[in-house]
């Protein structure tokens, strides 16, 4: 004779209901916990028992398609800020917005998927390195200059990496002796036929 209790044929109300959530809506496993107050680990059992008694589980996805730039709020804010700001970070981004880091963060994955913002846009994580590179484009610092002031030991390899990486780093050069020079090459030197 078995101990313990018998395996349910069926699942409860409430396990129906959580598997149908999950099968019908974009939901996820957080925001399930949440609504029903129950953990992670607990809703993942769910489903694999929801499997085992042949119910289907299959995730809706919300595709790149499915979303309306055109018409989505939080997707134009970030397509303005795609146009000024060349270096971000998805942090600083979602500050910018005042929005969830989670939300952004599924916006802009949106609007890469479908090409309408480059790939390379807000992929660089640290705020600091960001500064660096910003300082490095805007100022007439050497590598070395720039990465003592912002505390890096080998700043040239990390321009090299961004570089490989795809990110334009263009300088902005003001000295005011390289702009004249320029301006002296620029000159058509004209002799007239003796």
């Amino acid at each position: 004779m078995s101990r313990g209790r018998k395996p349910a044929k069926d699942l409860s109300y409430r396990d129906k209901k959580i598997v149908e959530r999950y099968n019908s809506t974009t939901d996820t496993m957080l925001i399930l916990t949440k609504k029903y107050g129950i953990s992670k680990q607990r809703i993942y059992e769910i489903l694999k028992r929801a499997k085992r008694l042949n119910y289907v589980i299959k995730r809706k996805r919300l595709s790149a398609l499915d979303h309306d730039f055109h018409q989505c709020e939080v997707c134009k804010k970030i397509l303005k800020i795609a146009e000024k700001h060349d270096l971000i970070t998805r942090k600083h981004l979602a500050q910018l917005l005042s929005i969830g880091e989670g939300v952004c963060n599924r916006h802009l994955n949106r609007l890469k998927e479908s090409g309408v913002i480059s790939k390379l846009f807000a992929t660089i994580r640290s705020d600091r390195l960001v500064k660096a590179l910003q300082c490095y484009q805007n100022d007439s610092l050497s590598p070395a200059a720039v990465g003592r002031k912002f505390g890096y030991k080998n700043f040239y390899s990390i321009l090299s990496y961004q570089k490989k990486k795809g990110i334009r780093l263009e300088r902005m050069l003001r000295s005011p002796f390289i702009s004249n020079q320029k301006q002296e090459e620029q000159k058509p030197s004209f002799r007239p036929w003796v």
